[in-house]
């Protein structure tokens, strides 16, 4: 069984497709199809059905991706022991929560780059719950991520606190504003959320069904200064950061609501799994200059 056979398993399985998977590495895509075709006669087993698109993983290939990852992990490692523990090569694979996108990632990646120029790094973006599952499986290196306070870590993941983050129910202050000061006053309300995924949406809906009341979202909206602009009109209520309200260009239109009895508090969490082994001179530097972000 050949390292670069595996390498193109892992990859294809990544990205779904053997295109991808050959531009990724450098090679063309007849070279990934022998080292696939390869790879299962060494295993006597199919690990990729080739004919769908996206390129599926086998029942056979799910249970032998993590060892894989391992494998090359492993491989990684002895080639760092080699260069008296210099570990200077290779590719780390990021998620970052859509929420965390708004800190600037520019200084920690130049940091990164200047320190490990051969490490690569692959940037995604996502929802807290799908990157954390992402580190747990090896999809994903490590994460930035934000979990309520008090939330442990899954067994196979390992992490560092960044910071707190503090969610704040925002309103307008236009004319005949809406107004609440506890949390029945939010029964019949619209809302300006992040859409289906979002941890904060989830758990502003929670919130509100102890109070049986429903929570009516009437625009879906990835960016938080678009929703804040809505917010701002008085098209409804939003649940956002307070530090990205506090630099938000409406800021003198919109007012803060203390709503007795809610209370988001989240922390900022970078996350890692078994994938990550060989990798921790590079996630200990990036830990240090998101903390400086943050």
């Amino acid at each position: 069984m050949e390292l670069d056979d595996v390498r193109a398993f892992v990859r294809v399985a990544d990205t779904g497709s053997v295109s991808e998977a050959a531009r990724d590495l450098h090679v063309t895509q007849s070279a990934i199809t022998r080292r696939l075709q390869r790879l299962e006669i060494s295993l006597g087993a199919t690990l990729l059905n080739r004919g769908t698109r996206p390129v599926q993983v086998t029942a056979v290939g799910q249970s032998t991706l993590p060892r894989c990852r391992r494998l090359l992990n492993e491989a990684r490692e002895v080639r760092a022991a080699a260069a008296n523990n210099d570990f200077s090569m290779g590719e780390i694979r990021i998620g970052v929560a859509h929420a965390l996108t708004e800190i600037t990632l520019t200084h920690p990646v130049d940091l990164m780059r200047r320190k490990f120029p051969n490490v690569g790094l692959r940037l995604g973006t996502g929802w807290s719950r799908d990157l954390l599952e992402g580190v747990r499986s090896g999809v994903l290196d490590s994460a930035v991520i934000l979990l309520p306070e008090g939330e442990p870590l899954p067994p196979e993941v390992s992490g560092a606190k960044l910071g707190k983050e503090r969610l704040v129910i925002v309103g307008s202050r236009g004319k005949n504003p809406a107004r609440a000061r506890k949390v029945q006053d939010l029964a019949g309300k619209q809302w300006i959320l992040n859409p289906e995924g979002c941890a904060a949406r989830a758990a502003l809906r929670r919130a509100l069904l102890r109070e049986n009341i429903d929570m009516i979202v009437g625009v879906e909206a990835y960016n938080y200064e678009l929703q804040l602009a809505l917010v701002a009109q008085n098209r409804g209520f939003s649940l956002v950061p307070e530090r990205i309200l506090a630099r938000s260009r409406v800021r003198s239109h919109l007012r803060t609501l203390q709503v007795a009895g809610l209370s988001f508090p989240l922390i900022v969490w970078i996350v890692h799994g078994q994938s990550s082994a060989g990798f921790d001179r590079v996630l200990a530097e990036l830990r240090r200059a998101l903390a400086e972000s943050l």
